[in-house]
């Protein structure tokens, strides 16, 4: 898993490339608690080079959600491949986040 962060005005761009399972989630888990720690409010993930996700990575999807949302902030969703999608369509994450096409339009208010 390769885990890119970069700031983007009032917005942390978290570009994720490869395989999202338990092996790997600690690695995601601890940059997240280093985003939230950092101040940032709206995070938004990008996903269009991940081939895979298991339930250990969603689960690190929620705990970011959790903790951006005591300090009123959010997590966006992006550019999400078919294996992707339909993996978060079962698991309801589609109705419970905003998921875009890409994330320059994620970006947008």
């Amino acid at each position: 898993m390769d885990i890119t962060v970069s700031q983007d005005g009032r917005f942390t761009l978290v570009a994720l490339r490869g395989v999202l399972d338990a092996l790997t989630a600690p690695e995601l888990e601890e940059k997240n608690q280093q985003i939230v720690d950092n101040g940032a409010t709206i995070v938004i993930l990008d996903l269009s080079a991940m081939e895979f996700i298991s339930s250990a990575g969603l689960r690190v999807f929620l705990s970011l959600a959790k903790a951006l949302r005591k300090t009123g902030g959010e997590i966006r969703f992006a550019g999400l491949q078919e294996a992707i999608r339909e993996v978060f369509a079962i698991s309801g994450f589609t109705k419970m986040f905003a998921v875009f096409p890409d994330a320059a339009t994620a970006a947008k208010d």
